[in-house]
């Protein structure tokens, strides 16, 4: 090998070792015919024989063209003229864009600020380029307006750390910089991270995926993505106790606690226990806030679950402001765990309500049959390819809506009524699917589909009630009583009108919400809930004796807050310190400046509740927290009891999650993390969001 090809294979080894992405293609040096060509210069030799790795000659980045030409258009025959694309008007700009952006922020002000932000992220990735390119750092600037945040921009890249390879005639630099000069901007990207995994319920393992690194590449490709040990291990629990330090400042401050329980099954075979806090802030504003996630799978007895509960709340400090415990009305261990340590069991509306529909709906033998049938055929549609798709073709000719059928979920009612529904408005399209495919025994006759329809329509009022209870960010308890109360009448009219299944499932929901709702209204927690709400006060009362025994309760329980708060100062002359008959009767006064207080306290507390209850009720839609907030002044004494039972929640579970596809979303998810981070994951879930 001659000494061109020798010096030709060794530049190109020096150029690979860069990282250059330009590999030539070099013919055998016989067939490479060259005129008056140079021969590269060999790099000095190090010491240990090794050629040292020189910078890449190159002219660096290109400055960017300035935003502003997005918006403005050059004219033909005028060349220091350019048109706004937006209004039309023309402006002169002596090739520089000053009086381009000048019209922009003066015109279009919302459009300027766009184009200030572009030209700040263009110009921070040119100075990064720039920077990677191996040329001495030059301080930047663009023709025209200079952008308002180029310092904040520069900052990081002048701060950041610089390591210096000096080359060998030590005349040229090498500068190597960090990914993030500013700490700051890192932590903000991670933590946006950690709260995306936590909200969306996301398994810490999303990072791995070679996706997901693309994308966040694609979005900043300075962000060096945590590891998923390192955000399970580190990261994951610093935020929480973060998050749990930043709680505890409104806990401490919060007078009134209602606790829920949600009992739910990890992958069919552990049983975990989720505990939350209900309480009102401050500032009229209402907070849920978990607690704890615990595995109770062996444990799951009376006195384990109530140790337990009584240990999250010591470590929150919140035990002896508890005022009521909402759970399932299944789990008599909770409820023994709520009397042992001194709260009030109340039990979940949505749960009570999916109970009396359920077993309404099972105690009417036709029913069950047609039940039965309808989600056997929906079953088939759902296996069959050929029988859906020959579904979809038959709705189109027939001009029905292209809906797939709904299937039912034996543990929520509102599934069996989806199915009904649908099947209703379906049955003609699926009779024909089902005739067409020799599968007749499946067709609903007529008398069959009538009485669905009838079963539909009893159900509405039930369905109406629960959705209600569903697409509330927050239900509260004071809600039980008018529903209940509206429930019952509704289905009580037009009893005698209907034929025999449509009467007997009436009937059975009348005798199941009699069973449980008959006692709502004696419930002095649900009650007086109900009475200092005020979209409903004493307007959501049927039973007479139970409103009135409410409501000299309540008058009770407020005049001695009003005695606590408003404690007068026994009569005291300076005369009796040293007079013997002053001290003689000293008993006698202290007793009756006591009946004194005592009468003062329950006038004062009468007078209150009278003026409350003659203020015009809000509108069924509005939030009650409002108009507290506007009107404690006027009612000092009634609002801290309005804060004490206004927290308490009608469903033991988030109301969005009771009998919605969510709630199935959510539990799906649940059962991808790994039960040891279970805890953190879904504390994070609820209070970081």
């Amino acid at each position: 090998m001659n000494e061109f090809s020798t010096s030709v294979l060794q530049f190109t080894h020096l150029d690979q070792s860069k990282g250059s992405k330009n590999i030539g293609v070099f013919l055998p040096a016989e067939e490479v015919k060259l005129k008056r060509t140079r021969v590269p210069k060999q790099p000095p030799m190090m010491s240990d024989g090794v050629s040292p790795t020189l910078p890449k000659c190159n002219k660096g980045p290109k400055r960017p063209r300035s935003v502003v030409w997005y918006y403005f258009d050059k004219i033909l025959h005028e060349p220091q003229r350019a048109r706004c694309k937006i209004c039309g008007a023309t402006c002169h700009h002596a090739n520089n864009t000053s009086n381009l952006f000048k019209h922009l922020r003066v015109k279009h002000p919302s459009t300027y600020k766009e184009a200030e932000s572009q030209r700040e992220a263009e110009m921070e990735l040119y100075l990064e380029l720039k920077a990677k390119s191996g040329k001495p750092f030059i301080r930047p600037g663009i023709r025209g307006r200079r952008p308002k945040s180029l310092t904040a921009i520069t900052a990081p890249i002048v701060k950041a750390e610089e390591s210096v390879m000096m080359n060998t005639s030590a005349r040229e630099t090498v500068v190597v910089r960090k990914s993030y000069g500013a700490e700051k901007v890192k932590q903000t990207m991670t933590r946006a991270l950690l709260k995306m995994i936590t909200v969306d319920l996301h398994t810490a393992s999303i990072v791995n995926g070679k996706g997901f690194r693309e994308f966040v590449r694609s979005l900043d490709a300075r962000y060096e993505i945590p590891s998923k040990k390192n955000i399970v291990k580190n990261l994951l629990p610093e935020l929480a106790e973060e998050t749990k330090h930043k709680i505890k400042l409104d806990v401490v401050i919060a007078s009134y606690f209602a606790l829920t329980v949600e009992t739910w099954t990890y992958r069919e075979s552990q049983i975990f226990m989720t505990l939350s806090a209900h309480f009102i802030k401050d500032s009229w504003e209402m907070s849920s806030i978990v607690l704890e996630t615990f595995d109770c799978t062996e444990d799951k007895t009376e006195t384990n679950v109530a140790t337990s509960f009584k240990r999250i709340t010591d470590e929150w400090g919140i035990t002896d402001r508890v005022i009521a415990l909402v759970a399932d009305n299944s789990e008599d261990v909770i409820h023994s765990a709520s009397l042992v340590n001194g709260w009030e069991e109340l039990i979940c509306f949505g749960h009570t309500i999916n109970q009396v529909i359920s077993h309404a709906l099972t105690s009417v033998a036709e029913l069950v049959r047609i039940q039965k049938k309808t989600s056997d055929a929906v079953a088939y549609f759902e296996k069959s390819i050929k029988a859906s798709d020959t579904l979809a073709a038959v709705q189109q000719q027939h001009s029905l809506p292209v809906h797939k059928l709904k299937q039912e979920n034996p543990r929520f009612w509102t599934s069996t009524y989806a199915m009904f529904e649908r099947m209703v408005e379906q049955y003609e399209a699926v009779n024909t699917v089902l005739c067409f495919l020799g599968k007749d025994h499946m067709c609903l006759c007529d008398d069959e589909v009538e009485l669905i329809r009838s079963v539909v329509e009893v159900l509405k009022p039930f369905e109406a009630a629960t959705k209600e209870l569903c697409t509330e960010q927050y239900t509260y308890m004071s809600k039980v009583i008018p529903i209940a109360t509206l429930l019952q009448q509704v289905t009580s009219v037009g009893m005698a009108t209907l034929p025999g299944p449509q009467s007997a499932l009436k009937n059975a929901l009348i005798s199941q919400m009699q069973q449980h709702f008959t006692s709502v209204e004696n419930n002095y927690k649900l009650a007086v809930s109900t009475l200092l709400d005020p979209r409903f006060k004493r307007h959501a009362f049927t039973d007479a004796t139970a409103l009135e025994l409410s409501h000299q309760r309540l008058l009770s329980e407020l005049a001695t807050v009003v005695q606590i708060s408003d404690t007068p100062s026994l009569p005291s002359d300076p005369s009796y310190a040293n007079d013997t008959a002053g001290s003689f009767w000293n008993m006698f006064d202290r007793k009756v400046s006591e009946a004194g207080a005592m009468k003062t306290s329950a006038s004062e507390a009468e007078n209150e509740t009278r003026r409350y209850f003659k203020e015009a009720n809000i509108p069924r839609n509005a939030n009650p927290l409002n108009w507290w907030k506007l009107n404690e002044v006027q009612f000092p004494h009634l609002k801290v009891l309005a804060q004490k039972y206004l927290c308490i929640p009608a469903t033991s579970a988030p109301s969005n999650r009771l009998f919605s596809k969510e709630g199935d979303l959510t539990a799906f998810k649940r059962e991808q993390i790994k039960p040891g981070n279970l805890h953190t994951v879904l504390f994070l879930n609820k209070n970081l969001a």
